[in-house]
């Protein structure tokens, strides 16, 4: 009897410390994880920048006609693919004030798993530049993370409306040139190589904004929209929510950036580029239909 005894007791020992090393060994962290770690344990330096606190909202664009396009006798620096200057009718709409920053494309990696920018490089990247606009991201990118956020890109028409209102003015401002305290954008003599952009803060250049309020429609970085690209579009007549050409080669980008003269920058300007074209000259911006907002 008594060796049965003795043989329960040394089991019972072993079981019972097995199950306090099973209580007291640490989890091993996971550092792949995009989730947050646990209050208590410090935070990732991503993680860490991800928790910054961005200037956000969204400026409503109200239903009704603008001007859409040039007027080549009122701007001399309007090419052909933007004639002619013709009403267009758009639905209600919201856009973020604000161009997407990287502590809001940050948030969205770690959420998703998706791959860094390229420029990323500092853990992801200095917090100086925190409220930089996110650059190095794709058209397919840039549509990955309207979505994510509830949103969609703007379409061309969209965008030049909330950029110029309704007047056909050639800058969100009116119609005199870009200045230095209205935008970030190339003057002469000011081009600059690409070691780290000059980017401003999404937040700079309030003198600058469109009449819906809407931040650095010229300048500091072009920006990603929905709509293929067509340089015969607006001859198409497609005058009521134009959505853009079914198909195509190369996606629309709009606004103009730091290093480019400020021609680039008129809000009736457009520019095309391959959907999975990537530039630290290159951003974006979200939009919503106003019913779904």
């Amino acid at each position: 009897m008594n060796k049965w005894i003795n043989v329960s007791i040394q089991a019972l020992v072993m079981v019972t410390a097995a199950t306090l090393v099973c209580a007291v060994a640490p989890a091993l962290a996971d550092h792949e994880s995009s989730k947050q770690p646990p209050l208590w344990t410090t935070l990732d330096e991503a993680e860490r920048l991800a928790t910054i606190e961005v200037p956000e909202g969204m400026a409503l664009v109200p239903a009704g006609e603008f001007l859409m396009g040039s007027d080549p006798q009122k701007d001399r620096a309007a090419g052909p693919q933007e004639f002619p200057q013709h009403r267009v009718y758009l639905d209600a709409f919201t856009i973020d004030r604000y161009e997407v920053s990287n502590v809001e494309y940050l948030r969205f990696v770690l959420a998703t798993g998706m791959d860094w920018p390229k420029f990323w490089r500092e853990s992801p990247f200095p917090e100086k530049a925190a409220l930089h606009p996110v650059i190095n991201v794709s058209w397919h990118e840039a549509d990955a993370y309207c979505r994510w956020a509830g949103k969609r890109l703007p379409t061309e028409a969209e965008w030049e409306k909330a950029a110029r209102g309704e007047d056909g003015r050639i800058f969100p401002w009116g119609d005199e040139p870009a200045g230095w305290i209205k935008s970030n954008i190339a003057h002469p003599g000011s081009k600059r190589g690409f070691k780290y952009p000059p980017l401003a803060n999404v937040n700079r250049y309030d003198k600058g904004a469109s009449p819906y309020g809407v931040y650095q429609m010229a300048g500091n970085v072009s920006e990603w929209v929905a709509d293929w690209f067509d340089p015969e579009y607006y001859r198409r007549g497609h005058n009521e929510s134009p959505q853009g050409p079914e198909s195509g080669d190369l996606k629309v980008f709009r606004g103009g950036s730091w290093n480019e003269d400020p021609e680039v920058a008129r809000s009736a300007g457009r520019n095309a580029g391959p959907p999975d074209r990537r530039s630290y000259l290159t951003g974006f911006r979200c939009a919503q239909s106003e019913r779904d907002s």
